[in-house]
């Protein structure tokens, strides 16, 4: 029997995993549930807990940043980060973080109880069947890391200049990114190229 926390702040998503765990209560019970991260380190602690399962968006804190918390703490306790956004930096932070898995809640091809039994086998499962998006042009895949960091950076409302300082590069490479950007998406203008961003779940300001 594994013991599941669920942090999420979601009450429709939490009643649909308690739902899809219910099928599977012999081999996995919902130990505690909570909508934001105040009270998911101290939980840890009952020794109760086998694996988490955080939505990326909670209301007090990154979900990404309790996973590598939990991690830190408690590195035997496996963790799933889940969300509904199309932003595949996630994937990446998650896995540098240590997560044992990770859930498209959209993915058509795979469901959470398949990313569980693979994590509870010791094994990582991260989802990763996105639909393809294009933003103008350009379709998501064609776009590299640095200019989607660069253009979350602009989905903030930033200047150049602080651009330049939340990417940690110059104002030359973040004119050099911005060039690419409208070249392969045909926009000419990062202020709609990030609104399209955002509009489509590409990148969340803030995350």
């Amino acid at each position: 029997m594994f013991g599941i926390m669920i942090v999420e702040d979601s009450p429709f998503t939490i009643e649909y995993l308690e739902l899809k765990l219910s099928k599977m209560k012999n081999k996995y019970q919902v130990i505690c549930k909570f909508r934001d991260a105040q009270n998911a380190v101290p939980a840890c602690e009952s020794g109760q807990i086998d694996i988490v399962l955080i939505d990326v968006c909670l209301n007090d804190v990154s979900g990404l940043d309790l996973a590598k918390r939990i991690k830190e703490s408690f590195p035997k306790i496996k963790v799933i980060i889940m969300t509904s956004m199309l932003d595949q930096s996630f994937i990446k932070r998650a896995k540098s973080s240590g997560c044992e898995g990770f859930w498209f809640k959209e993915s058509i091809q795979t469901g959470i109880l398949s990313i569980l039994d693979d994590v509870a086998i010791g094994e990582k499962a991260f989802s990763e069947d996105f639909p393809e998006i294009t933003l103008g042009n350009a379709r998501l895949e064609e776009l590299t890391d640095a200019e989607l960091a660069v253009l979350r950076s602009f989905a903030k409302g930033f200047t150049y200049a602080e651009v330049a300082n939340d990417c940690h590069i110059s104002e030359n490479t973040v004119r050099y990114h911005v060039k690419n950007l409208t070249s392969k998406t045909g926009m000419h203008n990062m202020a709609k190229i990030a609104l399209e961003a955002v509009d489509k779940r590409v990148i969340l300001p803030g995350f």
